[in-house]
């Protein structure tokens, strides 16, 4: 039984930082207070994008520096590190959504085949940067559907 007890606190102990971020991309964040989003160009203009950011960065206590680039430029800074977030129109069946982490839609943009969704995308194994990204959209999205 005493042996139990004690598995068991250790097995709690050990669970304080999770999720983790492997990268630490969210003690990163906390520590600096910054963090990089890329902007995908011709990303229609939308309010919903902006309000996304300003999400993030009142959840994250961080002020965002954004950077405009092609998506595929985006992937590849996302993969290296080199931005946190990035946020655009992307089909539903990107061919990148095995190599990033697609956070939910923030908006469906009309006027396509195929429709766009407005998301942001994260590197893959962030969980908690992930988590945090996750909530800001489900939070933007409802506000946008309210509206």
């Amino acid at each position: 039984m005493k042996g139990a007890v004690v598995g068991m606190m250790m097995l709690v102990a050990g669970c304080d930082g999770l999720p983790r971020d492997p990268a630490h991309t969210s003690t990163r964040i906390e520590e600096t207070r910054r963090f990089d989003v890329g902007l995908v160009s011709g990303t229609p203009e939308s309010p919903d994008a902006r309000r996304l950011v300003a999400e993030v960065e009142r959840r994250a206590h961080a002020r965002a520096r954004i950077h405009e680039a092609t998506g595929d430029r985006l992937f590849g800074d996302l993969e290296a590190g080199k931005i946190d977030l990035v946020v655009g129109a992307f089909a539903r069946d990107s061919a990148w959504k095995t190599d990033v982490t697609f956070g939910p839609a923030v908006q469906t943009l009309p006027g396509s085949a195929a429709p766009l969704e407005l998301k942001a995308v994260m590197r893959n194994g962030e969980n908690r940067w992930i988590m945090l990204v996750e909530r800001a959209s489900r939070a933007v999205s409802a506000e946008a559907r309210a509206q």
